[in-house]
C-alpha cells in the first residue's frame, strides 16, 4: 500500500513527538519534516492535538477492528486466541512508535481532547472484552483451565503489551518468534490450554 501524504504527516509527527515530546514540537517543524508549507498541514489536521489523536487512536482502532473481524468461527478458542495474541505482538511492533507516543501523551489527550481520550479508552475496553470473551468461552468449552478469567485476561494483555518495552531487533530472536512464543505461553501456560493435536 502506498503511503498517502496524511500517512507521511502522521509518521513524521510520531517521530518528532517521540524524540522531543508533544509540547516541544510545533506544527511548522512537522510541516518541514514532510516538506510542505505550514498552511498545507492545516488542511490535513486543524491542530496539533488532532494530530496526536490520530496517532494515538487510528493505529489501535485499525488493529482492533480488523482483528475482531478476523476472529470468525475458528475451530477452537485456543486457535482463535493464539492467532489474535500473535497478531497483536506483530502489529504493535510494526506500529511501536505510534503506540509509544499514544501512551506517553495519554494525559495530554485527556486534558485537551477528552472526547478523543474517551474514544481511545472505549476501543481498548472493547478489545479487552473480546479477549476476555475468548478466555471465558474457552473455559466453558473445557479448553482452558482457568479459575479467574478476568484476571487471566489482564495478565495476558500485560504480558503481550510488554514486548515493545524490551524487544530489540539486534537480538537473536525475531519478532515473529517472540510473537509465536508469547502467544503459546498465554494459551498453554497461563490458561492451561492443551497443544493442538
Amino acid at each position: 500500500m502506498t503511503a498517502t501524504r496524511r500517512d507521511e504527516i502522521l509518521r513524521a509527527a510520531a517521530e518528532l513527538f517521540a524524540d522531543r515530546g508533544f509540547h516541544a514540537v510545533g506544527m511548522r517543524a512537522i510541516a518541514d519534516a514532510v516538506g510542505i508549507r505550514g498552511s498545507s498541514l492545516y488542511h490535513h489536521f486543524p491542530s496539533k492535538v488532532e494530530l496526536l489523536h490520530a496517532i494515538a487512536v487510528e493505529s489501535t482502532k485499525r488493529f482492533v477492528e480488523q482483528a475482531l473481524a478476523d476472529l470468525g468461527p475458528s475451530p477452537s478458542y485456543s486457535q482463535r486466541l493464539f492467532a489474535l495474541l500473535r497478531d497483536h505482538v506483530l502489529y504493535f511492533h510494526e506500529y511501536r512508535l505510534e503506540e509509544a507516543v499514544g501512551l506517553r501523551e495519554l494525559q495530554e489527550l485527556r486534558n485537551q481532547a477528552p472526547e478523543h481520550y474517551a474514544e481511545l479508552q472505549a476501543i481498548r475496553r472493547d478489545y479487552q472484552s473480546a479477549v476476555e470473551s475468548l478466555v471465558v468461552g474457552g473455559c466453558e468449552a473445557g479448553e482452558f483451565d482457568c479459575a479467574e478469567p478476568h484476571l487471566a485476561t489482564l495478565a495476558l494483555l500485560g504480558m503481550i503489551n510488554s514486548v515493545n518495552d524490551w524487544f530489540r531487533s539486534d537480538r537473536q530472536a525475531t519478532i515473529e518468534h517472540v510473537a509465536e512464543t508469547f502467544a503459546s505461553f498465554a494459551v498453554h501456560r497461563v490458561l492451561g490450554g492443551q497443544p493442538e493435536g
